[in-house]
Parts: C-alpha cells; sequence; structure tokens
C-alpha cells in the first residue's frame, strides 16, 4: 500500500509560469490529467531542480545529468517518470552512501554494490562498466542492488547504442503486478528497454510489461484522481479505477505478457543473486541490470549500423492502413522532447511546479 502524502504550502508561482496553451508537446499516456495548467520556462524548471539537488547533496558533479535525466522523461511525454519522479525521489538523494563499487566480478558478468547512489547516477556506473565488458569481450551482463530508483529507462539503453552497441536495461520491484485471471501481486512491474544504432542516431523502445506503471498509481493516489480503465486490479481481481482500491497492475497480454515479464523477473532477480518477489521488500533490494553486446564481436565489422539502416528504412516505408507511416518506437517521444527544448517551455500541472518549488525551499516531504 503507498502511503497518503500531506498537501504541501502553497507557495506564489514566479512570474515566468504562465497558463499553458492548448497545444501540449507532451503525450496523452495514461495518469491524472493535471487540475491546473501552466507554461513554464524550462529554464526555471532547472534552477528549480539544481537547488534541490544541491539542498539533498547531490554530488556538484552529477547534478546536471540528475536533471537532464528527469527532464528528459517529462518532455518524451513520459510524466510518471519525470518531474514528479523527481519530485518523490528527491527525499531520498541524501540517502547516497557514495559512489557504486563492484562487488564480485568474472569474466563479461559483474555485481555492482549501488551504495544507494543517486538513481541515474548509478545507473550511469553500471552502463560504463556493461559497455567496458562488452569492448573487452563481446558481451557485459552488469547487476545492480542497493540503489536509488531512476527515471525512464531509455536513457540508459541509449548511452549503450551511442557506442556503437546493443543495449538493454531492465530492473524488477516489489511484487505490484499480476497477470489476467489472477488476484495476487506476485511478480514485479519489471519494465524494460532496449536501444540499437544506425548510422543516424539509435532507435529505442522503452516499456513497462504492466499495462500502465506504478508511477501512475502513485500519482493518482496522491491526486485522489482515477486510474485509467483496466490497468489496476482491487483485491478481487477485479478492474478497478479507484486508487485506493487498487492492489495490482495488470500484466499486458496476457499469457505472453507473463512470460515477457517472467524472463525479466529471472534476469534482474536470481540472475545475480537478487531478491524476487516477496522478498523485495524496499527500494534498497530492488535489481537492475543491464547488458551491452557489441556486434563486431560476430565477425562482420561495423556492418551491423547499415543492416539497421535498412531494417529502419523498410519500417519507415511501410504505410499503415490510413496511409501514414509506421511509427518507430520512441520517435514520438524523442520528437516531442526535441521540440520542447526548442521552444524553450513546457506545460505543467501547477501542483506539480510547487512540489518542485517546496523540494527547491528544502522540503523533501510534502506533498
Amino acid at each position: 500500500m503507498i502511503p497518503a502524502h500531506e498537501t504541501g504550502p502553497h507557495q506564489p508561482l514566479p512570474a515566468r509560469a504562465q497558463p499553458a496553451q492548448q497545444d501540449s508537446v507532451l503525450s496523452d499516456a495514461p495518469g491524472p490529467a493535471p487540475a491546473v495548467g501552466l507554461d513554464v520556462a524550462i529554464d526555471d524548471v532547472r534552477a528549480l531542480m539544481t537547488t534541490a539537488c544541491t539542498r539533498a547533496g547531490v554530488p556538484g558533479r552529477g547534478i546536471d545529468r540528475v536533471i537532464e535525466h528527469y527532464l528528459d522523461g517529462e518532455l518524451r511525454g513520459k510524466p510518471s517518470h519525470g518531474l514528479a519522479k523527481f519530485a518523490f525521489e528527491s527525499q531520498f538523494f541524501s540517502h547516497r552512501i557514495g559512489s557504486p563499487r563492484v562487488k564480485h566480478e568474472r569474466g563479461a558478468m559483474a555485481v555492482v554494490d549501488g551504495r544507494r547512489e543517486v538513481g541515474p547516477l548509478s545507473a550511469d556506473f553500471a552502463v560504463r562498466l556493461a559497455t567496458r565488458k562488452a569492448r573487452q569481450l563481446g558481451v557485459g551482463v552488469v547487476g545492480m542492488v542497493n540503489c536509488q530508483r531512476y527515471g525512464i529507462l531509455a536513457s540508459f539503453s541509449e548511452q549503450i547504442a551511442e557506442r556503437g552497441l546493443v543495449g538493454l536495461v531492465a530492473n524488477t520491484s516489489r511484487p505490484e503486478a499480476t497477470v489476467h485471471g489472477a488476484r495476487t501481486p506476485f511478480l514485479g512491474v519489471n519494465p524494460v528497454s532496449f536501444a540499437f544504432p544506425t548510422s543516424h542516431g539509435t532507435v529505442s523502445a522503452d516499456m513497462s510489461t504492466t499495462l500502465a506503471p506504478m508511477g501512475v498509481l502513485w500519482e493518482a493516489r496522491r491526486t485522489a484522481s482515477p486510474l485509467p480503465t483496466d490497468c489496476f486490479v482491487d483485491e478481487d481481481g477485479a478492474f478497478t479505477n479507484d486508487p485506493d482500491a487498487a492492489r495490482a497492475a495488470m500484466v499486458f497480454g496476457e499469457h505472453r505478457g507473463f512470460a515477457l515479464s517472467l524472463l525479466i523477473q529471472v534476469l534482474t532477480g536470481s540472475l545475480f543473486g537478487f531478491p524476487m518477489g516477496e522478498d523485495v521488500d524496499s527500494t534498497w533490494s530492488t535489481g537492475y541490470t543491464f547488458i551491452a553486446l557489441d556486434p563486431t564481436f560476430a565477425g562482420h565489422g561495423d556492418a551491423h549500423r547499415a543492416a539497421n539502416d535498412g531494417l529502419v528504412g523498410s519500417i519507415r516505408q511501410a504505410a499503415t492502413r490510413e496511409g501514414r507511416s509506421v511509427r518507430l518506437p520512441g520517435q514520438e517521444g524523442k520528437d516531442r522532447a526535441a521540440r520542447a527544448r526548442k521552444a524553450g517551455r513546457l506545460p505543467l500541472d501547477e501542483a506539480l511546479y510547487q512540489r518542485l518549488q517546496a523540494r527547491a525551499a528544502g522540503d523533501f516531504t510534502s506533498d
């Protein structure tokens, strides 16, 4: 059960925050609709986040990385993994012990103690380690535990792909998900992201194996908003829109989604000796996996980029029944983020903006 949060103190908005226009650059992803919309300068948001990170003790060299990670999730249209998650996770920033350390290493595999490092910074460490092993051995498989959570996974699979490698990133959670026909939660929400390189950048997919991420439930409980339809079930296994009645997120795709989620459960759990299911009892016992694959070890040099170019080209040339092009995974979010960065502004819920103001003022608990 996610605890309810108290409402934070109202603080006046700066003059540069104006009522939002209707043509939002963000997606219509499932989740509570903002009660009051604002049109906010991105630089103002960055300033609030910078002050909050500084107050929370984030290492100076890592502040920009943390900010851009959560801001990118917001701009890509994933608000459950953007600024709202920053506002929530920032309460743990001061819990960091230090930089992650390799706990065990053999061949292509390594196990990392995250030492409660801030999520994006601990994930960057794991990415570098997986990439280095892939360069040496053709594959790098890194498991990490005892770290803080982060936002979108694509941020890290794309880092791997930008180095010319194929990247896969996943994590588990407490048992918060169940499958069609069941009512007991027994799987983690088990999100996964992969990315591969082309001659013109990376292609990536980032998805939960549940119909909606748990961040949607957290925000719905915080704001007393209804849940998206047929994404969460109550204690009897019936779909519910009531966030207080919800007991589990529903895995997508019936038995196919179940199988995929089960694979991710093993990849983020028993593969590294990490807890699974009910044994995941906190943020610190949650398992994370980072995999990097170097295609040049297959004996064809750098030809994989050209092959990927051809694959992407054929996808873009394929037409839908409406005569449109097939949309590549992740591309819409990247395009939205680019438009927002060019405009320098983003639409934002007034209550969330006030939460960011509270964090900047040193208040990391009120909502």
